[in-house]
């Protein structure tokens, strides 16, 4: 580790309080202190069991006592609200002016949350439904994420079929009373999962009247509509009140089409300079064995359908001859083109945003009873119907097709004079064929996904008071969530249709191929051409007779290239009988039991609070299984299979010592002991240490150090044996092998065609607990009535982090070990991770290098077919950084109030290392995509009823591949206006800019950084809150 940077900045930090305690001698307000009014702030991050109206605090002229209360970070109580760990409160207002459309937005600009996220944007992802939170970029499994101050049920698919993480996403705004992040580890307080800090989403509680929200939103691009109604109600009857909240939500999908920049293949950053190709809907390529290379579509071929009639309207043809597309490649032709809904090509595109109905209802109930003991009950449900449209549904065969004379019975009409396929040219295979289907043609032609999710959580807690004054509280909490997602995967019946299984001549024969017809073709008569007569032929001279449809040759090539079934037009009917249900169940639980005390005794003449806790949680979680009927093969995806459970028992105290009337200091220890059946982990000790030091009124000086760990996810452990295939995987490795040979300077330049990997995924319950430790040191300064400043450094260190290997990660450590740094060179990286080769070449295979059946000619390197990508502790992570936020006040007699506040992280340093044999890695040096700082600002007016904000967004520069990425703004704009006692209006124009993401040439389309960005553009939002 490295703590120089930490300990200068630490040094300035201390220089620093020392000047600014200008007042030493002052004494500081303590928790008996008696003020004249409540500051709002204390408002805003109250225990929700404790909070004191704001008209009540206005209308009383006495003295008010500050009450003590919990924030998140502690279990005791306390007046200051300010304390030695930072705290980020985010009220329902804030989430209203800062123009954001749902809680996950508002998450994911918060500076220290500057990382990247698997969202709705990404296709291909195992969780497309989800909505993650990362801090610190750690990973958004590190993260503890409350309900109500309570645990809650993991999202039951695991996060790029890995951990298990929370999904954000599930509270709806209208139903929100505040938010508290912590960005801090906090397993001294909290166990498992607390390692980069945590999450607590407080809803709406204690009501006494109605309240009425409506929302209504269209977006610039597509005219999607997005709107949602919430209705919460309450009251108090005797020693009991209840509040009963109920929100109702809709998204239109959307896609990429219409938006600039995004919605067609010429907005690729190399158009112009280099070759540009567009998504192929239908190309096959050839000659394996000496003829002639060429790209292939349908409209080359006066015999088979246009590329338009082959995708009900979506394709065009491309001819990549055309000098627009600057090809200088050795494949010339042409193929049948696939946009993205460009008003110069067409086509479609996956979404980008899914479509959703969402029905969410909270409640609560509080009675207190006559023996002081008090009730507590709640319970959430969310209910989600959301649509995805993935990637596209498509057909490839990799296998070399031999079938020469029905190959040269097509006649090409490439603009390339010797990219030509004739009789009189020898071609007698084609080397691979794709075909994509598109949703144009049909409901069955479109890869979708229909998910529905369902979550219940439920709390019921006793709280009172012992007859020497500490306070106990009990509680018990059960979460479920339950996923299912619906689609059809294709089957085997589409690759035996392609490959012309049960096709038969007009006489009712088999059709064979014409691999041996045209090896003894001097035999065949003049009509050789004509079906069946060479294969008598071959019976009566006792040649090799050639194969039936769908029999390969030499057990690797295919026999038949039928053009009425390759380049046929299909109906929604075909495509049906092709797939087969795939659905994918999951679900997750969680039941904690905890027993609280708290209070405060005396030692050495001052008062010690402290809270003690007793904890126990059962968790389990089931996924699939899925393709259980093994008459079905499936030719595309994934199969899961997995589930388990585990317990764990925890201790907890924690102690608050006033040293001085200055200062203060927390101690907290927690031990955790989880069942030894579930994992290696057994027990854990997890210590934390912090202070808070209060010079004069106006400083805070605090810091804080503390042990985090997180326990294996669920999925990690218990993943069940599945396997699938990485289909159309370009081989980094094998574009290495082929490059001299083929004249490729860069990973750029090959054309290769993807390949089919097998793998195998297991879980692992011999994994250890991740284990880090977590430092910060800050000041809270209120430097005068209208300036407040804060600045937090801090330092994450992880070690042990469990993780699987990417197939993209474990084929570049490959390359390095059979290559070295000439194939870093190849593939435009430097960075070498020194992985161990011995443990590389376990985890991937290759076939056998053999001299080939028909030219013998023998390939540089083996064809990539085999991988396991599995979860091992393995790597470490050092974050140093430092978190500020500035806000100014200025309240004025006739043009109104204004307020500005600022939020600021900025990254230091960053160190990594893969596992316990690579170096330690400066990654901010080496890697790209990770933002330097992030920042977000909110400028407030108001003026008698009027409200207007501009909140700013803003993601740093980034180091890419080539170069350096601008700043990225995102600006909304918002008004409220009220127009009664019960009545307020509001509109927002949100992306203010119309900002859209910055091209990156490292990138295929959509030419972004989809995990950092997004295209959503412009949209416009109205509304009113109504209360009666």
């Amino acid at each position: 580790m490295n703590y120089k940077n930490l300990f200068m900045l630490f040094t300035v930090g201390l220089v620093s309080t020392f000047l600014l305690a200008d007042n030493h001698q002052e004494d500081v307000v303590t928790e008996d202190a008696v003020v004249e009014t409540v500051d709002e702030s204390i408002e805003q991050v109250v225990n929700d069991e404790d909070v004191t109206s704001s008209d009540e605090a206005v209308e009383s002229d006495d003295p008010v006592v500050l009450e003590k209360v919990v924030v998140t970070g502690s279990r005791i109580k306390k007046t200051q609200i300010e304390g030695p760990l930072p705290l980020l409160v985010i009220t329902k207002e804030d989430i209203d002016n800062s123009g954001f459309r749902n809680l996950t937005e508002v998450l994911q600009s918060i500076p220290s949350a500057n990382q990247s996220t698997d969202n709705e944007s990404i296709q291909g992802s195992f969780t497309p439904n989800a909505n993650e939170l990362d801090l610190r970029n750690l990973g958004p499994g590190r993260i503890l994420y409350l309900i109500n101050g309570r645990r809650t049920a993991d999202y039951p698919v695991p996060f790029g079929n890995a951990g298990n993480i929370s999904n954000v996403g599930v509270i709806p705004v209208g139903l929100i009373d505040r938010v508290e992040v912590l960005a801090q580890g906090s397993s001294a307080i909290y166990g498992s999962d607390a390692v980069t800090g945590v999450i607590n989403v407080i809803t709406v509680k204690g009501r006494d009247f109605s309240q009425l929200d409506v929302d209504y939103s269209q977006t610039q691009y597509e005219k999607k509509d997005i709107y949602s109604v919430a209705y919460t109600t309450g009251g108090f009857f005797g020693n009991s009140s209840w509040t009963l909240g109920v929100e109702a939500s809709h998204v239109d999908p959307m896609t990429y089409a219409d938006r600039p920049g995004h919605d067609s293949f010429v907005n690729d950053p190399d158009y112009g300079t280099g070759y540009t190709a567009p998504r192929y809907g239908i190309y096959f390529y050839g000659d394996p064995f000496g003829g002639k290379r060429g790209w292939y579509g349908s409209d080359e071929f006066p015999s088979t359908p246009s590329c338009s009639d082959l995708s009900n309207g979506e394709f065009f043809n491309f001819n990549k001859q055309d000098p627009e597309w600057m090809y200088a490649g050795s494949y010339p032709g042409a193929g049948c083109g696939w946009d993205y809904g460009s008003d110069r090509f067409g086509g479609s595109s996956q979404t980008i945003v899914n479509e959703r109905d969402d029905m969410s209802v909270v409640g609560s109930f509080v009675h207190n009873f006559d023996n002081g003991i008090e009730l507590n009950a709640r319970v959430f449900a969310y209910h989600d119907e959301a649509y995805v449209r993935n990637l596209p549904r498509y057909y490839q065969q990799r296998d070399i097709i031999l079938d020469p004379a029905r190959i040269m019975a097509l006649t090409s009409t490439s603009t390339n004079a010797g990219n030509v396929l004739n009789p009189g040219e020898r071609q007698r295979g084609i080397s691979y064929f794709l075909r994509q289907f598109t949703p144009s043609m049909g409901f069955n032609a479109e890869a979708r996904s229909d998910i529905t999710e369902d979550v219940q959580d439920v709390f019921l807690g006793l709280n009172g008071f012992f007859d020497n004054g500490f306070e106990w509280e009990f509680g018990m909490n059960h979460t479920t969530y339950e996923y299912l997602s619906e689609e059809q995967t294709f089957t085997t019946d589409l690759y035996d249709y392609m490959n012309g299984v049960g096709a038969t001549d007009a006489d009712g024969n088999l059709l064979r191929g014409t691999y041996q017809q045209d090896r003894y073709r001097s035999y065949a008569s003049s009509n050789w051409l004509g079906e069946g007569s060479y294969d008598a032929m071959a019976i009566a001279y006792g040649l090799p007779r050639d194969n039936v449809c769908g029999e390969k040759y030499f057990g690797s090539y295919q026999s038949c290239f039928l053009a009425e079934r390759l380049l046929g037009v299909l109906t929604n009917e075909q495509i049906g009988d092709w797939l087969s249900q795939d659905n994918l169940p999951a679900d997750s639980s969680q039941t904690s039991l905890d027993f609280l005390v708290t209070g405060e005794f005396e030692l050495l003449g001052k008062f010690v609070g402290f809270a003690a806790t007793l904890e126990h949680q059962t968790q389990d979680y089931q996924i699939g299984p899925t393709r259980t009927d093994p008459s079905i093969e499936y030719i595309q995806g994934v199969g899961y299979e997995g589930g388990g459970d585990r317990d764990r028992n925890s201790l907890g105290v924690e102690f608050l010592f006033p040293v001085t009337d200055k200062l203060e200091m927390t101690l907290a220890s927690r031990y955790d002991s989880y069942d030894d059946k579930s994992s290696n982990v057994g027990s854990r000790v997890s210590n934390m240490i912090n202070f808070a030091y209060r010079p004069n009124e106006s400083l805070l000086v605090r810091g804080s150090a503390s042990q985090t760990f997180r326990a294996p996810d669920m999925n990690y452990l218990f993943a069940g044996t599945s396997s699938g295939y990485y289909n159309g995987i370009l081989d980094w490795v094998a574009c290495y092998a082929y490059a001299q040979q083929e004249g490729w300077t860069d990973i750029n330049d090959c054309e290769l065609s993807g390949n089919s990997v097998f793998a195998e995924w297991s879980g692992n319950t011999t994994l250890e607990e991740e284990e880090g430790e977590n430092y910060q040191l800050g000041i809270v300064w209120d430097i005068n009535s209208n300036w407040d400043l804060t600045v937090d450094l801090y330092q994450v260190v992880l070690e042990n982090i469990i993780g699987r290997d990417s197939y993209r990660t474990i084929n570049i450590a490959e390359g390095y070990c059979l290559y070295g740094e000439a194939f870093g060179a190849f593939i435009r990286t430097e960075n070498n991770d020194q992985r161990d080769c011995a443990t590389i070449n376990t985890l991937t295979g290759r076939a056998d290098v053999v001299p080939n059946e028909i030219t013998g000619e023998t390939a540089p390197i083996g064809r990539w077919n085999f991988i396991v990508p599995g979860f091992v502790n393995k790597s470490y992570r050092e974050y140093q950084g430092a978190d500020w936020q500035l806000s100014y006040r200025l309240e004025t007699e006739n043009i109104g109030d204004f307020s500005v506040g600022i939020l600021s992280s900025h990254i230091i340093s960053y160190y990594s290392r893969s596992d316990a044999a690579s170096p330690e890695v400066e990654w901010l040096s080496t890697y790209t995509y990770e933002p330097r700082s992030q920042q977000n600002m909110s400028i407030n007016w108001r003026y008698q009823d009027f409200s207007t904000t501009l909140f700013i967004d803003r993601t740093g520069h980034m180091e890419w591949s080539e170069g350096k990425s601008d700043p990225h703004f995102i600006a909304n704009l918002s008004t409220y206006y009220d127009y009664s006692p019960n009545l307020d209006l509001y509109a927002s124009i949100r992306n203010l800019e119309d900002t859209m993401p910055q091209a990156d040439p490292a990138y295929g389309y959509p030419y972004y950084n989809q995990r950092y960005f997004s295209a959503f553009g412009r949209y416009y939002s109205a509304g009113f809150n109504y209360r009666f």
